[in-house]
């Protein structure tokens, strides 16, 4: 027995031994390889270090061989800029007399048409015109409360997008140490030239139209909750929607095309030219989507004013709910933006006609529809004027003295 115990504690004793050897080899194994590891990273750092060095020297050296250059040929620098600049005046007065050429024309045009419609103008048919509008006086009415009402909605809708997308631009700036002063037409930078980088752009020029899209969405959403309800609340997030989304494809479109607004933060992020077709082809399809996805929404809208919409009465209900808001929507935006008007801001506006033609042709597929069997009658809504024209009025006052932000 003490035999077996001796065996058993020699055994013991040699399996310990071997752990700790074999513990020993791994923590020295190890320790080579951080050492190793260790070794490497600090070469590593080295090189990259001496790489910038180089890099630096080459670019001072350049930078050397360039001032050097200017001082060299400053002459010839100097008429080449000259005959540049003598050509950009003679380009600028040669538009600016063939744009009064052209003015001078269309008016004559115009005038002449005028007087041309007013000599064939037959007295004799004057009386049925009148006979005309008294017989049609209830659908022109109707037609007017529907067409103002839209207008209103759309331009309040558009302010409204267009005021979080201003805000949320001149708070991104805060974060980089930015002043701003919010205007009605854009965000004035209290920045000077070299304060600006390639970060600070990309979050500034498009934090504004992602954040739009986002609401957007959020808009649709609850947009789809309450489309067969009755009220032109609903027309008004239909607006919303709509205007949220085209300030996000829109900008990317007249941003990829133009590389203004949007376009800042994609050539700062340095995408290629293919990469810009792609987002352009993108865009345009998703507003030509936008618009056959709503299409069938403004007919919905019908509820708020008739209880049912015949095949025969849509397309004149879409050019009242839809088409004449956009344009002259688009009209009053561009008033109420003089005589500061932006040509990035009001041409993102019109990239919405990509949205209103599969909006105006929707009619062609769609079937008369019918709502609830109440009678409704076609009338001015007090507080569907009242609320969009206080709000436009104190958009216009209120930012035309300007917000500082920072």
């Amino acid at each position: 027995m003490r035999y077996l115990r001796y065996v058993k504690r020699l055994r013991r004793e040699e399996l310990r031994s071997a752990d700790r050897n074999s513990r020993a080899v791994v923590t020295e194994s190890k320790s080579i390889a951080k050492e190793h590891h260790r070794k490497e990273r600090i070469a590593e750092k080295h090189k990259r270090r001496q790489e910038n060095l180089d890099r630096k020297e080459i670019k001072d050296s350049l930078k050397v061989d360039y001032l050097q250059d200017l001082l060299d040929n400053k002459e010839h620098y100097e008429s080449l800029q000259q005959e540049r600049d003598a050509i950009a005046a003679r380009d600028r007065k040669f538009k600016r007399h063939r744009r009064r050429r052209l003015l001078r024309f269309y008016l004559k045009i115009c005038s002449r048409n005028v007087i041309l419609s007013l000599k064939n103008l037959n007295p004799a048919k004057l009386p049925q015109l009148i006979r005309y509008i008294r017989s049609n006086k209830g659908q022109i009415r109707e037609f007017a409360v529907i067409s103002i009402h839209s207008t209103l909605l759309f331009v309040a809708a558009y302010l409204l997008i267009f005021l979080i997308i201003l805000f949320t631009s001149s708070i991104s700036g805060v974060f980089f140490d930015y002043r701003s002063i919010i205007y009605y037409y854009e965000v004035l930078w209290l920045v000077k030239p070299e304060q600006w980088f390639g970060d600070s752009v990309k979050m500034i020029y498009a934090s504004g139209p992602i954040l739009a899209g986002v609401l957007a969405l959020f808009f649709a959403i609850i947009f789809s909750y309450i489309r067969t309800e009755r009220g032109l609340g609903k027309l008004f997030l239909l607006w919303l929607l709509i205007h949220g989304f085209n300030a996000f494809f829109g900008s990317l479109l007249i941003g990829s095309l133009f590389g203004r607004g949007f376009g800042y933060a994609i050539i700062w992020s340095f995408i290629s030219d293919t990469e810009k077709v792609i987002y352009t082809i993108v865009s345009i399809t998703a507003l030509i989507l936008l618009g056959v996805f709503t299409a069938r929404s403004f007919l919905i809208s019908a509820n708020s004013y008739y209880r049912h919409l015949e095949k025969h009465q849509q397309k004149r209900f879409l050019w009242a709910q839809a088409i004449i808001p956009f344009f002259a929507g688009n009209a009053i935006i561009a008033l109420l933006m003089l005589p500061e008007l932006l040509s990035y801001d009001i041409t993102v506006s019109l990239s919405l006609v990509l949205t209103i033609i599969p909006v105006a042709i929707g009619h062609r597929f769609a079937h008369s529809l019918y709502f609830e069997e109440e009678i409704i009658r076609v009338k001015f809504n007090l507080k569907v004027i009242a609320f969009p024209l206080i709000f436009i009025i104190l958009y216009r006052v209120i930012l035309g003295f300007g917000i500082m932000i920072g």
